[in-house]
Order: C-alpha cells, then sequence, then structure tokens
C-alpha cells in the first residue's frame, strides 16, 4: 500500500463503483492461509444459507482488493458481480471513534450499509455496520450496499472480495 510504483501497477479502482483514490488487487495467494479461510468461509456460508453442501466438482474462486480510504472518500450504492462477496475491515482513523461519537442522530461516518427492502412499517430495510478491525462480513453479492465518507485525519483499509462457485464439468444427469 506505501509503495505507489506498485499501487499504481495494481490499481483495481477502474473495475470498483467507489470514488476511492486507492483500490489494490492482490494476489490472494501470498497472503498465508487466506484461500483456505476464504474457501472454508465460503462453503460454510453455501451450507447455512442453502442447506446442503456446494455441487460436488465445483470449485471456489476468488478476487482480492484492498481498499484504502481517507477523509471523504466513499463507496456509492452497489452490488456486485459473483456468488458471494465480503469484507474484513483492516485499520481505522485514529479519530473515527471520537467523530462516530459526535453523530447523535443518524450515526453513519465512515460505516457499511446494507439494504435490502423497501422502507415501511413492518421491515427492517438497513443494516449498518460501524466498522471494527477485526470484523469480518461475508454477504450474497446482490445485496445492496455502500459506504459512507468519514472526516477523520488517517486511513480506513479493508480487504475486499468476490466469491466464485464454478463446475469442472456437467452435473451428472444434467445436459447442458
Amino acid at each position: 500500500m506505501h509503495d505507489e510504483k506498485l499501487s499504481e501497477e495494481h490499481d483495481w479502482s477502474h473495475n470498483l463503483a467507489g470514488n476511492v483514490k486507492k483500490e489494490i488487487a492482490i494476489d490472494q495467494n501470498k497472503i498465508p492461509n487466506l484461500p483456505e479461510f476464504l474457501i472454508t468461509m465460503s462453503k460454510a456460508y453455501y451450507k447455512h444459507t442453502i442447506d446442503k453442501e456446494p455441487a460436488e466438482g465445483s470449485k471456489v474462486s476468488f478476487r482480492v482488493w484492498v481498499v484504502s480510504q481517507v477523509a471523504g472518500d466513499f463507496n456509492p450504492i452497489h452490488i456486485h458481480d459473483s456468488n458471494l462477496s465480503g469484507v474484513a475491515f483492516l485499520k481505522m482513523p485514529p479519530g473515527f471513534d471520537k467523530e462516530y461519537k459526535k453523530e447523535d442522530h443518524h450515526p453513519t461516518a465512515g460505516c457499511l450499509e446494507f439494504l435490502g427492502s423497501m422502507p415501511n412499517h413492518f421491515a427492517r430495510h438497513s443494516y449498518i455496520v460501524k466498522p471494527e478491525v477485526g470484523d469480518f462480513y461475508m454477504f450474497p453479492s446482490w445485496l445492496t450496499h455502500q459506504v459512507y465518507p468519514f472526516r477523520s485525519k488517517g486511513e480506513r483499509r479493508s480487504l475486499a472480495f468476490n466469491v466464485h462457485f464454478t463446475l469442472d464439468s456437467p452435473v451428472k444427469g444434467v445436459n447442458v
């Protein structure tokens, strides 16, 4: 993240929705245990939500990038083109908690918001996440979400990823 030449070489921002100055594609194989962790979490999420294991012969692949946000950067409402998506919070600006606590009505500075149904009296349409270093969220890629800007000096860094489930060969008994 601190090497400007490498950051430019691996710039991923042209593929992303964000109004963010630095979004860097990374090779997940260079982070110890990350591929195994993402595979385990993806399969567990699949099993928990669909109530069965992924199809025999299916493979899990990833696209992983790091988002480095500074004051004023944000990600507008968007979805991802994959099966699952996720984020892990790695770093927050030193003054972030103080800034967050100042917002007395509807605190959203630097927050991740998931949006679901239309606002109405009997349905929760929004879930706001105050980022905490070490927190990890996985969600279906079609779930609309956004990240609010913040004003604190410093960096908000997160690891984001997309998960794709694919089959190497057709499923027995199904003609494609």
